[in-house]
């Protein structure tokens, strides 16, 4: 099995799971996934209907969780 390429190692702090009832992926970042299966509505927890959507999100912000918000919040494009 291949390692993670050195520069995409920040993808081993997410973990991905599909749920059937809202069609919807979601990227937990590891330190919040006990938050994800209590229900809680955490804003670090990203959703989207496609994974290829947060795996763009997270290529492109190298998984810095103040590059998502700012991306999500429109501040940076």
């Amino acid at each position: 099995m291949d390692s993670l390429k050195p520069e995409l190692t920040y993808l081993e702090d997410w973990v991905f799971h599909f749920n059937s009832f809202t069609g919807k992926w979601a990227a937990i970042p590891r330190t919040e996934y006990t938050d994800y299966w209590n229900n809680y509505k955490n804003p670090k927890i990203l959703r989207s209907k496609s994974l290829d959507t947060l795996l763009a999100l997270l290529h492109k912000s190298k998984g810095d969780r103040q590059i998502i918000e700012n991306i999500t919040s429109g501040k940076t494009k």
